[in-house]
Formats: C-alpha cells, structure tokens, sequence
C-alpha cells in the first residue's frame, strides 16, 4: 500500500460508489455518508490535502475538492482507492540546444 503526502497528486483506481470511503466505517454505518462534491472520477487527477490515521490503523486522505460527509463531519477517503501520479511519466524529455559561439557558428566572407 503507498503513503501520502500533503500536496501529492494521485487517480482514484477504485470508483465504486457502492462501497464504502473508508475502510474503518463499518457496513450499516455506510448509507448515513454523504459525497457534496460529487462522486469520484476515473479521469480526474486529485490533489491530497492533508491524510491521517483511522481508527483500523491504514491511512486515509483528504482531497481538495472532494469532501466525504459522514453526518455533520468531514471524514477522509481511505488511501486504498488512490495511486501516486508520476509527474514525468507522460512528459518526454526537453531536449536542450547548447548555443555555440558566434565565430564557430559562421564563417567570416567579406
């Protein structure tokens, strides 16, 4: 299982509303949470905001963005529905041009 960072981006890779958030709610405590924002995106890129530790000891994540109401509180998604983007994964390399001195560059015609 990853660990999180505040400020690390990460996908959702499991979507299923069906499911509870959090691991450590247990099953008739899940139709009492409630998702403000919206449900999770597979296509969305989510930015942690700050994680913690629940009750079962695994860790859990705040999303910007993407609350979880469970009642009047604001509880974390469990960190098992999330995997780390690798920032430079889709990027190529910037291929860098080294300048060269005028004088190599041209020749000198008068």
């Amino acid at each position: 299982m990853e660990t999180f960072s505040p400020g690390d981006r990460v996908v959702a890779v499991n979507i299923d509303i069906g499911t509870i958030p959090l691991k450590s709610l247990a099953p008739h405590d899940a139709n009492r949470f409630l998702l403000p924002d919206g449900p999770l995106r597979s296509d969305m890129v989510y930015h942690v905001e700050r994680v913690s530790r629940t009750r079962d000891g695994c860790q859990g994540v705040y999303l910007t963005g993407l609350r979880v109401m469970w009642g009047p509180k604001n509880v974390p998604w469990s960190a098992t529905r999330f995997r780390r983007v690798d920032t430079h994964a889709h990027h190529p390399p910037y291929k860098r041009s080294h300048k060269q001195p005028v004088s190599a560059a041209l020749p000198a015609t008068c």
